[in-house]
């Protein structure tokens, strides 16, 4: 749904800090956010490469475990280096 909010006045005992600021306060806050949820996104991505690692060492396919297979440890090799790369870019 959209919402368009023209000519709406507001009180100045409800204004969030300075008049005509308010954009600047938004993005504050918006930066807060995106940095949280990068985090808690990292987060989840660790565990599921963790869980990846021991389901990948415990399979085994044709009489050899999984991660003896060259393909196997590319895509592995690849999830955790996008992972590292998103907690560089984090830090």
């Amino acid at each position: 749904a959209l919402v368009t909010l023209d000519g709406v006045r507001v009180p100045v005992e409800n204004l969030l800090g300075e008049e005509h600021a308010g954009f600047r306060c938004i993005m504050y806050n918006f930066n807060h956010e995106r940095w949280l949820m990068n985090a808690s996104m990292l987060r989840g991505s660790r565990a599921m490469l963790e869980e990846c690692f021991k389901w990948a060492h415990q399979r085994e396919t044709f009489g050899d475990k999984l991660t003896d297979k060259p393909v196997i440890r590319a895509k592995l090799a690849r999830m955790a280096a996008v992972v590292e790369s998103a907690h560089a870019w984090l830090e």
